[in-house]
């Protein structure tokens, strides 16, 4: 480890203890925060309820951007679809939410990004009281098909999935990961195994019926899948809409409300052995 690399460590090490004695004065809304990925410091944003307090769970929320988000600036995750809906109305979003970044030229399925999403997760759960039955995954449009991507991989985690104009099928400069299930599998069992990995995490999509970035066949297909293995799956296909439907599907009460109420069931981790 490089000199400079094992500085940065130890900064980060000094500002997390700083954190956890300060912890009493705990400031609300999005607040940057930092970690260490595979030896580089990493800015993610957390969201707090304004009446956020100690003395109680909360449910947490995973949101995964899209594509424009990427970078380094990690306020740009929060500035479409989940982290827009809280600004607008937070009181529809009772929850503490993470909004983890991928870098530039990066996609979810890549093991530095599927890293920052689950450690920025790991880190929230570490440091704010989190109801463990109420953990939600959701993103949209290159997010979207993380959630399918991770959803599968961690299937024990989730309490309900929220996807919001995801692939599933490897397409727009997306490449599978290799020991997930789009690496291993194709065509129609790509959709089939997806949804047996996730069946039993209640589910909601959302899609428009004119998407011309990511084609509408990739939800009504999980749709079609999930309901052929009994999943608890909802499906909500905006009509004469394009690629952005997240303004419409983070306002959408009926979707929000059923989500806060879901409860996880455990389930079994895909083994891609098999």
């Amino acid at each position: 480890m490089s000199l400079a690399k094992f500085i940065l460590i130890l900064s980060y090490l000094f500002s997390y203890c700083c954190y956890a004695m300060n912890n009493d004065a705990l400031n609300t809304g999005f607040i940057k925060q930092e970690m260490i990925v595979l030896q580089e410091l990493v800015n993610y944003q957390v969201y707090l309820p304004v009446n956020y307090q100690e003395k109680e769970e909360w449910p947490l929320i995973v949101f995964l951007h899209g594509a424009g988000e990427r970078g380094s600036n990690s306020l740009l995750a929060t500035k479409v679809g989940l982290g827009s809906a809280i600004r607008q109305q937070s009181s529809k979003y009772p929850a503490i939410s993470v909004f983890p970044q991928c870098p530039e030229g990066k996609w979810w399925s890549s093991p530095v990004c599927e890293r920052i999403a689950l450690q920025s997760f790991a880190e929230v759960k570490k440091r704010f009281l989190i109801d463990k039955e109420r953990i939600y995954l959701t993103g949209l449009s290159m997010g979207g098909y993380g959630v399918w991507h991770l959803a599968s991989k961690t299937p024990d985690v989730w309490s309900a999935l929220y996807v919001i104009s995801g692939r599933v099928k490897p397409g727009g400069g997306h490449q599978p990961e290799k020991n997930s299930i789009a690496a291993k599998y194709n065509g129609e069992l790509l959709y089939q195994m997806t949804a047996n990995a996730v069946a039993h995490i209640p589910t909601w999509i959302a899609h428009g019926e004119n998407d011309e970035v990511v084609p509408v066949m990739e939800s009504r297909n999980m749709y079609t899948y999930l309901l052929q293995e009994n999943a608890q799956v909802s499906y909500t296909e905006y009509k004469d809409t394009g690629h952005n439907v997240w303004d419409m599907a983070y306002s959408n009460k009926t979707a929000i409300n059923w989500l806060f109420a879901q409860k996880k069931e455990l389930g079994e981790n895909f083994d891609s052995a098999k």
